[in-house]
């Protein structure tokens, strides 16, 4: 699991900044430009963390080769990071920026853990489900866990809908232990 924590931080930071100069969703669209450009493994990520290159050489290539394409606030966000070594987490940065722009326009993400894949129908049954539930746009992401064994977890935020069968199972267990015969 990522520790989210800084993310989280520089994130909020951003999102604070673009949100006072309404630039928020082009900052957005940007961030996720630079995804690909700035992953770890790509020739221009391992560029920038490289402790052979000089900070001052960093920055100059960042600027010239990102020159006119991000905004203003973009530019200054990812030399911010530079400075900060803090561009390894550019990609988490960018996850928690978007939630926080879909938290403003009242999105919630939600994810959804079942046994066996779901088919597209049965996906968009359960969101809209969810939506009737907490009265707000979900963003629903999947995967599949066999540990399940069936059913199906939902994780909204801090709050956890468990109907998996594992969880059904223990809970029958439980009331058959504390009946008495």
């Amino acid at each position: 699991m990522k520790n989210i924590t800084v993310a989280n931080r520089y994130a909020r930071a951003l999102f604070i900044v673009t949100e006072k100069r309404r630039d928020t969703a082009r900052a957005l669209e940007d961030l996720k430009g630079l995804l690909e450009l700035l992953a770890p493994g790509s020739a221009v990520g391992a560029f920038l963390a490289s402790p052979q290159v000089r900070l001052t050489d960093k920055r100059a290539v960042l600027k010239r080769g990102l020159e006119g394409k991000p905004s203003s606030v973009v530019m200054l966000f990812l030399d911010l990071l530079l400075r900060k070594k803090r561009l390894a987490e550019f990609g988490t940065i960018v996850e928690e920026f978007e939630g926080l722009v879909e938290k403003a326009q009242g999105v919630q993400r939600a994810h959804l853990a079942s046994a066996v894949p779901l088919e597209p129908a049965e996906t968009q049954r359960v969101s809209d489900a969810l939506e009737r539930h907490t009265r707000s746009k979900i963003k629903l992401t999947t995967e599949v866990d066999p540990a399940l064994l069936g059913g199906a977890l939902v994780r909204i935020g801090d709050r956890v809908i468990d109907r998996s069968v594992r969880t059904l199972l223990e809970s029958i267990e439980k009331q058959l232990r504390e009946v008495s015969v």
